[in-house]
């Protein structure tokens, strides 16, 4: 069996690649990212090609001294993916199976079926209709205009149809596709691995407050206005709110002196190799998510040693134990949220027990090569369903 992957950056992509190496199934990997961004990656220069023309156009606005529109970011990231799916349809290499990252695939994966391999759509986020609907419920909720329709729309949805098989991360992508009608034999789950070299508890000096961690994007995507809203609202002495991550402009307007408070700190992108640091001395990650196909940041603050507070429509939901390692909540519940935070803050010794149990319960799951065994065997499962040998 021989796969090939595409993807327009990173992501889980190039673990899964790693992993598909290790056990000799790796063919190649394609990405709109140069190689000095990639070769960290741990997969042999040999198997990855680059296609770093547009890509990177769009990673440099961020540094720009003023914000890029977002219609004019739309479309550059529309461009990256379409000349990247044409690149990869005229290069793709022999192979049993092609796998194309969201957006990337509808091109090269009509190419690829048409030369017999079996097309896979990767989905890392919920299906694209049922996702842009509730987002647009959340604009409605703050009185926001009406979210422009991503340009990747129409393509993201075509490539669905035409997959042989979709493979998202979570219970609840997988709830959003048949949502949208499709068949439950068409879409597997397989929740994405940890890296435990990366991410583990190390031993910091805990800060004389009780910390509420925050990691990505903050957006109403993600559930900013909740958690704010329950962070202020929480009867907590001395308590302290740590956003890591981009803010996105939105929420930025909306928040306004709300993100300069005392007790909140914004400290923009953390190198990967500290966030552990974060984490370990966290004393609660709050993920209240409206809509999260996974949130790969949640294991790794279970890693970590730092439980967790998710939404329901987070996808790593699947992964938290209710009352164990963390809790679940229903979306669009600042109130809820805000009790479990009151809860841990004036019951340290379940906080602890949380914190321990976090380390242990995460090992379950199992770190990437865990995830890559079980994508080889769905890989090997479809090809046998259609009569293939592997």
């Amino acid at each position: 069996m021989k796969i090939t992957l595409s993807t327009i950056g990173r992501f889980h992509m190039f673990p899964l690649a790693r992993e598909l190496e290790r056990h000799g199934v790796l063919e190649r990997i394609y990405s709109g990212f140069p190689w000095s961004k990639l070769e960290r990656e741990g997969v042999s220069r040999e198997r990855v090609k680059t296609f770093p023309y547009v890509r990177p156009l769009l990673m440099g606005t961020r540094a720009l001294p003023f914000q890029v529109p977002h219609a004019a970011l739309d479309r550059l990231h529309q461009l990256s993916v379409v000349t990247l799916d044409r690149y990869v349809a005229k290069d793709l290499p022999d192979s049993d199976i092609f796998v194309g990252h969201e957006g990337v695939g509808l091109i090269s994966g009509a190419a690829a079926q048409k030369r017999g391999m079996l097309y896979v759509c990767d989905r890392g986020c919920a299906h694209m209709a049922w996702r842009e609907e509730i987002l647009n419920e959340e604009n409605v909720r703050f009185g926001l205009p009406p979210r422009p329709r991503p340009q990747t729309y129409g393509r993201e949805i075509e490539e669905y149809d035409r997959a042989d098989l979709i493979v998202v991360a979570s219970e609840m992508a997988k709830r959003s596709f048949l949502a949208k009608g499709f068949e439950e034999e068409k879409i597997k789950v397989v929740p994405y691995g940890v890296n435990f070299e990366r991410f583990h508890r190390v031993d910091v000096p805990k800060d004389d407050c009780f910390e509420v961690l925050f990691v990505g994007g903050l957006s109403f995507r993600k559930g900013a206005a909740d958690l704010f809203d329950a962070f202020e609202a929480a009867e907590i002495a001395n308590k302290r709110l740590t956003i890591i991550g981009r803010i996105d402009p939105q929420v930025e307007t909306f928040l306004k002196d709300r993100l300069t408070a005392p007790s909140v700190r914004c400290l923009g992108h953390v190198a990967h190799d500290q966030l552990k640091e974060h984490m370990s001395r966290a004393d609660v990650m709050a993920m209240p998510s409206i809509e999260d196909g996974f949130g790969m940041v949640v294991g790794e603050a279970l890693a970590c040693g730092c439980p967790v507070i998710v939404s329901s429509n987070a996808g790593a939901a699947d992964i938290v134990r209710e009352g164990e390692n963390g809790f679940v909540i229903p979306i669009r519940s600042p109130e809820i949220l805000r009790e479990k935070l009151e809860y841990l803050a004036r019951t340290p010794d379940v906080q602890r027990a949380m914190s321990e149990a976090a380390e242990n319960s995460i090992r379950t799951l199992g770190g990437w090569d865990e995830y890559g065994k079980k994508m080889i065997e769905i890989y090997g499962e479809a090809l046998r369903a259609r009569g293939r040998a592997t």
